[in-house]
């Protein structure tokens, strides 16, 4: 390819100061959530499954801002992001593992200030939410019951309740 025969039409020209502000934004910007999602009602499939990385060493109820029913570690960051574009009158949310000495536990932070903190709902050990949730943004944080425990996890999202 022969690049002298470019035109000044098509060379994008940055001055240094675009430059240094996307070194900035870059710096700046936050890290995200492993994994981040939009759902409507009726989406598919159903149940839809998410797969990630749980534990740290941060209280769970240090995240939640609150100490009632929430315990373990997590991470700071959440590790799921689910942007409801509706109401959903059901949404069913459960963490499990494949590896029965994991013990999960699970952060959801949301819409209008909903703090929601399970632990042991499902099966006798996996975190389970079901109940009503508005349209808006959840953060969700699945933490292990002790601190550093790392450990893999599934996240599965319902309209209807799981077993």
């Amino acid at each position: 390819m022969n690049f002298s025969k470019i035109s000044n039409s098509n060379v994008l020209k940055l001055g240094w100061g675009t430059f240094t502000t996307i070194v900035a934004l870059a710096i700046a910007a936050p890290s995200f959530a492993q994994s981040a999602i939009s759902l409507g009602r009726n989406f598919r499939p159903d149940p839809a499954t998410f797969a990630g990385n749980g534990g740290g060493n941060i209280s769970i109820a240090s995240i939640a801002g609150i100490a009632d029913n929430c315990r373990g570690f997590a991470n700071a960051e959440p590790n799921h992001t689910i942007t409801l574009t509706e109401t959903f009158p059901v949404m069913d949310l459960l963490v499990y593992s494949s590896n029965i000495n994991d013990d999960p536990t699970m952060l959801i932070k949301g819409a209008n200030g909903i703090i929601i903190c399970a632990d042991n709902e499902s099966s006798g050990r996996n975190p389970q939410f079901t109940g009503r949730m508005p349209k808006g943004a959840y953060q969700v944080w699945v933490g292990s019951k002790n601190v550093n425990q790392a450990f893999s996890y599934t996240l599965s999202l319902s309209e209807i309740r799981q077993k």
